[in-house]
Protein backbone atom coordinates (compact mmCIF):
# COMPACT_ATOMS: atom_id res chain seq x y z
CA UNK A 1 0.00 0.00 0.00
CA UNK A 2 0.95 3.66 -0.85
CA UNK A 3 2.46 5.24 2.47
CA UNK A 4 1.24 9.27 2.94
CA UNK A 5 1.50 11.12 6.49
CA UNK A 6 -0.55 14.28 7.47
CA UNK A 7 -0.72 16.60 10.74
CA UNK A 8 -3.28 17.42 12.79
CA UNK A 9 -3.61 18.69 16.16
CA UNK A 10 0.56 18.45 16.31
CA UNK A 11 0.11 14.64 15.85
CA UNK A 12 1.65 13.11 12.71
CA UNK A 13 -0.81 10.30 11.49
CA UNK A 14 0.04 7.36 8.78
CA UNK A 15 -2.64 6.59 6.72
CA UNK A 16 -2.11 4.12 3.37
CA UNK A 17 -4.22 3.58 0.19
CA UNK A 18 -4.55 1.71 -2.57
CA UNK A 19 -7.10 0.28 -5.44
CA UNK A 20 -9.13 2.33 -7.58
CA UNK A 21 -12.87 3.58 -7.24
CA UNK A 22 -14.92 5.59 -4.59
CA UNK A 23 -13.50 5.41 -1.08
CA UNK A 24 -13.68 2.93 1.52
CA UNK A 25 -11.62 4.05 4.84
CA UNK A 26 -11.09 1.43 7.56
CA UNK A 27 -10.96 2.38 11.17
CA UNK A 28 -8.61 0.05 13.33
CA UNK A 29 -9.18 -1.20 16.61
CA UNK A 30 -7.39 -0.96 20.24
CA UNK A 31 -3.86 -1.52 20.36
CA UNK A 32 -4.03 -2.24 16.78
CA UNK A 33 -2.44 -0.12 13.95
CA UNK A 34 -3.90 -0.36 10.12
CA UNK A 35 -3.34 -4.15 10.09
CA UNK A 36 -6.57 -5.44 11.05
CA UNK A 37 -7.67 -4.42 7.41
CA UNK A 38 -4.96 -5.70 5.36
CA UNK A 39 -5.99 -8.88 4.45
CA UNK A 40 -9.62 -7.27 3.58
CA UNK A 41 -7.46 -5.25 0.50
CA UNK A 42 -7.01 -7.70 -1.71
CA UNK A 43 -11.22 -7.99 -2.08
CA UNK A 44 -12.14 -4.79 -1.04
CA UNK A 45 -9.43 -2.90 -3.76
CA UNK A 46 -11.28 -4.74 -6.22
CA UNK A 47 -14.02 -1.94 -6.14
CA UNK A 48 -12.62 0.60 -3.86
CA UNK A 49 -9.89 2.77 -3.09
CA UNK A 50 -9.42 1.80 0.52
CA UNK A 51 -7.65 4.15 2.98
CA UNK A 52 -6.42 2.40 6.28
CA UNK A 53 -5.44 5.12 9.11
CA UNK A 54 -2.81 4.09 11.86
CA UNK A 55 -4.31 5.40 15.18
CA UNK A 56 -2.43 7.81 17.43
CA UNK A 57 0.91 6.50 18.38
CA UNK A 58 -0.25 3.00 16.81
CA UNK A 59 1.99 2.09 13.23
CA UNK A 60 4.04 4.77 11.66
CA UNK A 61 1.60 7.36 13.27
CA UNK A 62 3.17 9.62 15.92
CA UNK A 63 3.44 9.36 19.93
CA UNK A 64 1.12 11.28 21.55
CA UNK A 65 1.96 13.73 24.53
CA UNK A 66 -1.27 13.71 26.65
CA UNK A 67 -4.52 11.84 27.20
CA UNK A 68 -7.33 12.30 23.98
CA UNK A 69 -10.96 11.55 23.05
CA UNK A 70 -12.02 8.87 20.71
CA UNK A 71 -13.45 12.07 19.17
CA UNK A 72 -10.26 13.44 17.93
CA UNK A 73 -8.98 10.07 16.39
CA UNK A 74 -12.19 11.02 14.17
CA UNK A 75 -10.78 14.18 13.40
CA UNK A 76 -7.76 12.38 12.44
CA UNK A 77 -9.26 10.50 10.36
CA UNK A 78 -11.89 12.92 8.63
CA UNK A 79 -8.69 15.10 8.21
CA UNK A 80 -7.06 12.48 6.20
CA UNK A 81 -10.04 12.45 3.74
CA UNK A 82 -9.90 15.82 3.31
CA UNK A 83 -6.04 15.69 2.47
CA UNK A 84 -7.28 13.42 -0.20
CA UNK A 85 -9.75 15.64 -0.97
CA UNK A 86 -12.61 13.03 -0.13
CA UNK A 87 -16.10 14.78 0.02
CA UNK A 88 -17.77 11.91 0.48
CA UNK A 89 -16.79 8.02 1.63
CA UNK A 90 -17.64 4.69 2.86
CA UNK A 91 -16.17 3.92 6.32
CA UNK A 92 -15.51 0.24 8.06
CA UNK A 93 -14.68 0.32 11.87
CA UNK A 94 -13.55 -2.81 13.88
CA UNK A 95 -13.79 -2.67 17.19
CA UNK A 96 -12.73 0.41 19.03
CA UNK A 97 -12.51 1.93 15.16
CA UNK A 98 -16.09 1.05 15.61
CA UNK A 99 -16.48 3.84 18.00
CA UNK A 100 -14.22 6.03 16.29
CA UNK A 101 -16.79 5.64 13.31
CA UNK A 102 -19.64 6.36 15.06
CA UNK A 103 -17.79 9.55 16.27
CA UNK A 104 -16.99 10.10 12.27
CA UNK A 105 -20.55 9.96 11.56
CA UNK A 106 -22.00 12.57 14.50
CA UNK A 107 -18.64 14.85 12.80
CA UNK A 108 -19.66 14.69 9.87
CA UNK A 109 -23.00 13.00 8.84
CA UNK A 110 -23.32 14.36 5.38
CA UNK A 111 -19.86 12.64 4.48
CA UNK A 112 -20.22 10.03 5.28
CA UNK A 113 -22.19 7.67 2.32
CA UNK A 114 -22.22 4.32 3.53
CA UNK A 115 -20.99 2.14 7.47
CA UNK A 116 -19.99 -0.61 8.11
CA UNK A 117 -19.29 -1.53 11.95
CA UNK A 118 -17.50 -4.83 12.95
CA UNK A 119 -17.31 -6.87 16.36
CA UNK A 120 -18.09 -3.16 18.35
CA UNK A 121 -20.04 -1.59 20.40
CA UNK A 122 -21.42 1.88 21.64
CA UNK A 123 -22.15 3.64 24.72
CA UNK A 124 -25.52 4.04 26.91
CA UNK A 125 -28.07 4.21 26.90
CA UNK A 126 -28.69 1.46 24.34
CA UNK A 127 -25.22 -0.59 25.28
CA UNK A 128 -23.90 -1.34 28.85
CA UNK A 129 -20.39 -2.48 29.78
CA UNK A 130 -20.18 -3.79 33.30
CA UNK A 131 -16.63 -5.24 32.60
CA UNK A 132 -14.14 -2.76 31.11
CA UNK A 133 -10.43 -3.59 30.54
CA UNK A 134 -8.63 -1.68 33.10
CA UNK A 135 -5.02 0.21 33.50
CA UNK A 136 -4.28 -2.85 35.85
CA UNK A 137 -4.99 -5.48 33.47
CA UNK A 138 -2.38 -3.75 30.90
CA UNK A 139 0.50 -3.48 33.28
CA UNK A 140 -0.03 -7.04 34.07
CA UNK A 141 0.09 -7.67 30.82
CA UNK A 142 3.40 -6.47 30.09
CA UNK A 143 4.75 -8.97 32.13
CA UNK A 144 4.29 -11.44 29.58
CA UNK A 145 7.22 -12.51 26.93
CA UNK A 146 5.41 -10.90 22.98
CA UNK A 147 5.50 -13.95 21.06
CA UNK A 148 3.76 -15.93 24.73
CA UNK A 149 1.31 -12.73 25.21
CA UNK A 150 0.68 -12.77 21.19
CA UNK A 151 -0.35 -16.69 21.08
CA UNK A 152 -2.88 -16.46 24.57
CA UNK A 153 -4.29 -13.28 22.96
CA UNK A 154 -4.66 -14.89 19.38
CA UNK A 155 -6.48 -18.05 21.21
CA UNK A 156 -8.91 -15.66 23.07
CA UNK A 157 -9.98 -13.87 20.07
CA UNK A 158 -9.91 -16.43 17.52
CA UNK A 159 -12.60 -19.55 16.97
CA UNK A 160 -11.00 -22.64 18.66
CA UNK A 161 -11.06 -24.70 14.97
CA UNK A 162 -8.88 -22.23 13.30
CA UNK A 163 -5.36 -23.57 14.67
CA UNK A 164 -6.46 -26.82 13.57
CA UNK A 165 -7.90 -26.40 10.28
CA UNK A 166 -5.90 -23.19 9.28
CA UNK A 167 -2.78 -23.33 11.05
CA UNK A 168 -1.26 -20.68 8.66
CA UNK A 169 -4.13 -18.35 9.15
CA UNK A 170 -3.91 -18.50 13.04
CA UNK A 171 0.38 -18.35 12.42
CA UNK A 172 -0.43 -15.53 10.55
CA UNK A 173 -2.42 -13.52 13.17
CA UNK A 174 -0.07 -14.55 15.55
CA UNK A 175 2.68 -12.71 13.45
CA UNK A 176 0.64 -9.10 12.56
CA UNK A 177 0.56 -9.07 16.59
CA UNK A 178 3.58 -9.55 16.88
CA UNK A 179 4.98 -7.22 13.98
CA UNK A 180 2.62 -4.23 16.03
CA UNK A 181 3.84 -3.47 19.12
CA UNK A 182 2.61 -0.25 20.83
CA UNK A 183 3.82 0.91 23.93
CA UNK A 184 2.30 0.45 27.21
CA UNK A 185 2.09 4.06 27.92
CA UNK A 186 0.47 4.65 25.02
CA UNK A 187 -2.16 1.65 25.05
CA UNK A 188 -2.89 3.01 28.82
CA UNK A 189 -3.91 6.12 26.87
CA UNK A 190 -5.44 4.82 24.41
CA UNK A 191 -7.76 2.91 26.53
CA UNK A 192 -8.90 5.96 28.57
CA UNK A 193 -10.32 7.08 25.67
CA UNK A 194 -11.71 3.79 24.88
CA UNK A 195 -13.63 3.68 28.12
CA UNK A 196 -14.45 7.11 28.00
CA UNK A 197 -16.59 6.38 24.88
CA UNK A 198 -18.65 3.69 26.35
CA UNK A 199 -19.76 5.29 29.41
CA UNK A 200 -20.68 8.32 27.44
CA UNK A 201 -23.93 7.98 26.15
CA UNK A 202 -24.08 8.43 22.45
CA UNK A 203 -27.15 9.06 20.53
CA UNK A 204 -27.36 6.52 17.29
CA UNK A 205 -29.90 8.10 15.68
CA UNK A 206 -27.86 10.84 14.14
CA UNK A 207 -26.72 7.67 12.03
CA UNK A 208 -28.63 7.88 9.38
CA UNK A 209 -26.58 6.33 6.28
CA UNK A 210 -26.76 2.56 5.29
CA UNK A 211 -25.66 0.34 7.82
CA UNK A 212 -24.31 -2.78 7.85
CA UNK A 213 -23.31 -4.68 11.67
CA UNK A 214 -21.26 -7.68 11.83
CA UNK A 215 -19.45 -10.06 14.42
CA UNK A 216 -18.17 -13.13 14.78
CA UNK A 217 -20.70 -15.98 15.59
CA UNK A 218 -19.53 -16.84 19.12
CA UNK A 219 -17.20 -13.75 19.91
CA UNK A 220 -16.12 -13.66 23.44
CA UNK A 221 -14.25 -9.89 23.36
CA UNK A 222 -17.44 -8.49 22.87
CA UNK A 223 -21.21 -10.13 22.97
CA UNK A 224 -22.27 -11.54 19.48
CA UNK A 225 -25.43 -9.80 20.59
CA UNK A 226 -24.41 -6.57 19.85
CA UNK A 227 -25.06 -6.82 15.92
CA UNK A 228 -28.69 -7.37 16.74
CA UNK A 229 -28.71 -4.67 19.49
CA UNK A 230 -27.58 -1.84 16.44
CA UNK A 231 -30.45 -3.25 14.53
CA UNK A 232 -33.31 -2.97 17.20
CA UNK A 233 -32.52 0.82 17.26
CA UNK A 234 -31.33 1.88 14.20
CA UNK A 235 -34.31 0.94 11.41
CA UNK A 236 -31.96 1.01 7.97
CA UNK A 237 -29.38 -1.44 9.88
CA UNK A 238 -28.92 -5.52 8.95
CA UNK A 239 -26.89 -7.44 11.16
CA UNK A 240 -24.88 -10.45 10.37
CA UNK A 241 -23.06 -13.40 12.52
CA UNK A 242 -19.61 -14.88 10.98
CA UNK A 243 -19.81 -18.60 11.21
CA UNK A 244 -17.14 -20.48 13.64
CA UNK A 245 -15.44 -17.20 14.26
CA UNK A 246 -14.57 -15.25 16.81
CA UNK A 247 -13.61 -11.43 17.41
CA UNK A 248 -11.17 -11.33 14.92
CA UNK A 249 -13.43 -12.70 12.59
CA UNK A 250 -12.01 -10.58 9.72
CA UNK A 251 -8.56 -11.90 10.10
CA UNK A 252 -9.90 -15.73 10.32
CA UNK A 253 -12.09 -15.18 7.40
CA UNK A 254 -10.92 -12.17 5.20
CA UNK A 255 -11.98 -13.37 1.54
CA UNK A 256 -15.45 -14.03 3.06
CA UNK A 257 -15.91 -11.07 5.13
CA UNK A 258 -14.31 -8.70 2.29
CA UNK A 259 -16.74 -10.09 -0.10
CA UNK A 260 -19.62 -9.38 2.28
CA UNK A 261 -17.93 -5.50 2.53
CA UNK A 262 -17.93 -5.58 -1.15
CA UNK A 263 -21.38 -6.50 -1.77
CA UNK A 264 -22.43 -3.87 1.43
CA UNK A 265 -21.08 -0.98 -0.16
CA UNK A 266 -21.48 -1.44 -3.86
CA UNK A 267 -24.01 0.88 -5.39
CA UNK A 268 -23.85 3.12 -1.80
CA UNK A 269 -20.31 5.31 -2.45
Amino acid sequence: MNQSMITRDSQDIAFYTEGTGPYLLGLSGFGCNHYNFIDLVPELKKNFTVVLVDNRATGKSGPTTKDYKVSDLAADALAVMDSLNVKTFGVMGISMGGFIAQELVKLAPVRVSALALMCTTSGPPVFSHPKKLTEADLRASAAYEPRAYATIMTDFTTHESLKKNDPDRYQRIINLRLESPMDLEEKIRQNRAAVAFIETPFDLSVIKCPLYVSAGETDRFLSPTFPSIFKSVIPQATAELIPETDHYFFLEKPVLVGGKLNNFFQGKL
